[in-house]
């Protein structure tokens, strides 16, 4: 499993790194045409730094058990909004960046953790 992890790590990285140099080498580049909208990044923030800082607070919890909680209440609170007991519309990209920003809290100290066996 550390293997697949491993080259999925490379290959990614190669991705990103495709995308930053062809960015940086386009004289046409146009930044706005890739940036996500406001509302998603603010999504994705949230979930990051709720779990985050839920983590820190509750030291005993255990971190999935924590992002398992932000990730039911974000799509509880989405899917509330059909009915219109919360404000707001319903979008499958808020839930899609709801579930970034925990990963994005979750999967390093996964990966530490792993390393650290």
């Amino acid at each position: 499993m550390q293997k697949v992890i491993t080259w999925g790590g490379r290959a990614a990285l190669l991705v990103v790194l495709a995308v930053c140099l062809a960015g940086a080498l386009d004289p046409h580049y146009n930044a706005r045409k890739w940036a996500p909208p406001a509302d998603a990044t603010m999504h994705v923030i949230y979930g990051y730094l709720l779990t985050v800082l839920t983590i820190l607070s509750l030291p005993r919890t255990k971190p999935w058990l924590i992002g398992g909680f932000y990730l039911a209440l974000g799509a509880g609170l989405e899917i509330t909004q059909i009915f219109g007991v919360v404000s707001g519309t319903f979008q499958f990209k808020d839930l899609v960046s709801n579930v970034a920003g925990v990963a994005a809290a979750l999967v390093p100290m996964a990966l530490a953790k792993r390393k650290a066996r």
